[in-house]
């Protein structure tokens, strides 16, 4: 973007490449829909790995300038030390572009404090910008290739009231921690809304959907998913698809063997534990309006400090 360069703090990894794959050109809303995501790897103060899912999402900063963020859940870099972003790269003179087949790993420092938390506290979202990614990898001579999302994807109150009750969803993740290591993809899974997603589930900027959530799938995007047809509110079938942002996924409530129900982030390590809980097929939103909230703070940042 135009207004100035963005500063990484830390120490910087290197790059590193992996070998080349055949790939598809990404022209179907699930096909563009795997690189809308990035597989973001750390490694916490305790010595322990966790794996975590971001996403892209181009911030309007004014009418000629976006500003690209990496979206994820506060708690995937809460306590980190490093982090590794799994990225694809860019077919050399493609226009459109699309992806070589070919990707590449950036290690971060001090990887948590690259990240500016949502303003509120109790809401689990933080965002990085972008843009020094892809100065890292235009140093290595490298373009990065992936699809954003943007605000006109993100519904208004009053469209979300248009909605009903139980709608269909997609959410893109790496679920315990698994992928297409191969062609560096993320899973779509697939789940409904049970909770309406225009009211603010028990007063929170929230609402739940039936999915099985597992650890990985923390910073997941929710997307209502209609693809080819769907019911308006008053009945009507309308053929063609509606697509929206809904939200980021980010905790799932659990039953201890004791039955009680506890509400916990989805943890980015899979480790055994003294107490067992048990996932209840449900999943905590964090609703699409709080990606805008936390997009202007990071813009307030930016500006504050100098960087647009």
């Amino acid at each position: 973007m135009r207004g100035g360069s963005w500063a990484v703090h830390g120490q910087q990894g290197a790059i590193q490449q992996r070998e080349v794959h055949q790939m598809i050109t990404p022209t179907m809303f699930t096909e563009q829909l795997v690189f809308t995501t990035v597989r973001i790897e750390t490694t916490l103060k305790d010595g322990n790995t966790g794996v975590g899912t971001g996403f892209f999402f181009n911030m309007k900063v004014d009418d000629n300038r976006t500003l690209p963020l990496i979206v994820t859940s506060k708690h995937v870099a809460k306590d980190t030390t490093k982090g590794r972003f799994q990225l694809h790269e860019a077919l050399p003179g493609a226009s459109p572009p699309k992806p070589s087949g070919q990707f590449f790993t950036v290690e971060l420092d001090n990887f948590e404090s690259q990240w500016i938390p949502h303003p509120d506290p109790a809401v689990d979202l933080c965002a990085m910008p972008f843009q020094p990614l892809r100065a890292r990898a235009e140093v290595a001579g490298k373009a990065i290739f992936n699809v954003s999302f943007h605000e006109g994807l993100i519904l208004s109150g009053k469209q979300l009231e248009e909605l009903s009750a139980v709608e269909d969803i997609l959410f893109v993740g790496y679920p315990t921690g698994l992928w297409d290591e191969k062609n560096n993809l993320p899973l779509i899974r697939r789940g409904v809304t049970a909770s309406h997603p225009a009211l603010d589930f028990g007063g929170r900027p929230v609402f739940v959907i039936d999915a099985a959530c597992f650890p990985g799938s923390s910073g997941s995007p929710v997307l209502l998913a209609n693809l080819g047809s769907y019911y308006t509110k008053d009945g009507s079938l309308v053929v063609g698809t509606r697509v929206a942002l809904l939200g980021v996924l980010y905790a799932g409530p659990e039953m201890t063997v004791e039955g009680s129900i506890v509400a916990r982030p989805i943890p980015t390590t899979v480790l055994p534990a003294s107490i067992t809980r048990v996932m209840i097929h449900l999943g905590y939103v964090i609703k699409a309006k709080e990606i805008v909230t936390l997009g202007s703070h990071v813009i307030l940042e930016a500006e504050n400090r100098g960087w647009l």
